[in-house]
């Protein structure tokens, strides 16, 4: 994923399945540094590939600003 974010320790990222199940990704980690450039591995084994997935990215914290650049997901 990559997201633009001038404070990444304000992010909280979730994986929502097709089903609503909710997989944690990033949760106000990494502290100053900006931006969130990386790779994550989650056993989604008992999840049906089929369907919409979605990336829900909410800023914990006020006064900086960000958006999502990319992802995907590789299932």
């Amino acid at each position: 994923m990559n997201i633009v974010h001038t404070y990444r320790g304000d992010l909280v990222v979730d994986l929502v399945a097709p089903d609503g199940s909710v997989y944690n990704l990033l949760n106000r980690s990494g502290g100053s540094a900006d931006n969130v450039n990386q790779t994550f591995t989650k056993n989604l084994s008992s999840e049906t590939a089929n369907g919409t997935w979605n990336l829900r990215v909410r800023d914990a914290a006020a006064a900086d600003t960000g958006y999502i650049n990319g992802w995907k997901i590789t299932l």
